[in-house]
């Protein structure tokens, strides 16, 4: 073989060897509306991929109420109410889109990492949130609080869960294959 394809086969069962040395992490997060939380691991070695997400207001109600996504994401802030919304970022990220009106779309794209309170300076009572976080190793627990966090390289990390802008942290060590449970 040349030298050009035992480096690209050598490429591709690092790659697979990569994905096959993961674990997961499971847990339970017991907190009284689950899908309000996210957890999440702290810092994960290595650079990951922005995305393109949304976030829609509709009946004066952000949603969801917290978002996570990993720093340089853009989301698109939707509105579906028959009014006119605003957009306001607090915290890590500020911004301001300005008003906007029904079906109209505009996009934030979040460059420091860190939590991000939004509001809308149209209707005081609306409120969510943006997790800025380094990695996409990040879940919402279902309605039971569980959640799943797959394909963790291994290694020793710190998993937090947020919920209502507090924070619960701990220690763990990610297995090779298999996964580990940590509950909040």
């Amino acid at each position: 073989m040349t030298k050009i394809r035992c480096l690209m086969l050598a490429i591709m069962v690092a790659s697979f060897c990569g994905w096959l040395w993961a674990g997961e992490v499971v847990g339970k997060v017991a907190v009284p509306k689950p899908d309000r939380a996210i957890v999440y691991i702290e810092t994960v070695p290595g650079s990951f991929p922005a995305t393109h997400v949304k976030m829609d207001q509709q009946n004066k109600v952000f949603t969801p109420f917290v978002l996570a996504v990993v720093q340089g994401s853009t989301v698109e802030f939707h509105n579906s109410d028959n009014l006119a919304h605003n957009v306001l970022g607090v915290g890590g990220d500020e911004f301001n889109l300005g008003s906007f009106s029904k079906d109209m779309v505009r996009e934030h794209t979040f460059t420091k990492p860190g939590q991000v309170s939004l509001l809308c300076n149209i209707h005081p009572e609306m409120e969510a949130h943006v997790l800025v976080l380094q990695n996409p190793y990040f879940a919402r627990p279902n309605g039971n609080g569980e959640f799943r966090l797959a394909g963790v390289p291994p290694g020793d990390y710190v998993i937090k869960a947020w919920y209502d802008r507090k924070v619960k942290k701990q220690s763990v060590k990610v297995p090779a294959s298999g996964s580990v449970t940590v509950d909040f």
